[in-house]
């Protein structure tokens, strides 16, 4: 962390690289074993991930409990709508493309065409 974010606005985060599973964002965002809590006090992240993975009964409701939220744009909007603040969406920057992408010894950040999310953080502010 660089700067103290202010608890009351709703923020996006991107994470890079991607990886086969995202593992680390995984770990970083969806639990305590990096201290989110600790470093950004008041905020809440949730992960966006992709739709097709919330069409599976038990593991929809497995990832919902986590804090994952479907990486399509209106959950994108609901969340940085909500009253009150304190909510973070977390985006894999390169998305699906990066991480088939993904080889040992080599980070390819993947941007082009993928600039939807900035467009959406901007009309929400």
């Amino acid at each position: 962390r660089t700067a103290a974010l202010d608890p009351r606005r709703n923020y996006v985060f991107g994470f890079h690289p991607h990886g086969v599973l995202a593992a680390g964002a995984f770990g970083n965002f969806c639990t305590e074993a990096t201290g989110f809590g600790g470093l950004f006090p008041g905020l809440r992240p949730h992960l966006l991930t992709l739709p097709c993975w919330f069409r599976l009964p038990l593991f929809r409701d497995y990832m919902m409990a986590g804090g994952l939220v479907s990486s399509e744009r209106s959950s994108l909007e609901h969340l940085l709508s909500r009253e009150g603040g304190g909510q973070v969406a977390v985006i894999a920057l390169g998305g699906p493309p990066e991480s088939l992408d993904a080889r040992p010894g080599a980070l390819t950040l993947q941007l082009l065409g993928r600039k939807g999310f900035v467009r959406i953080a901007l009309e929400h502010g």
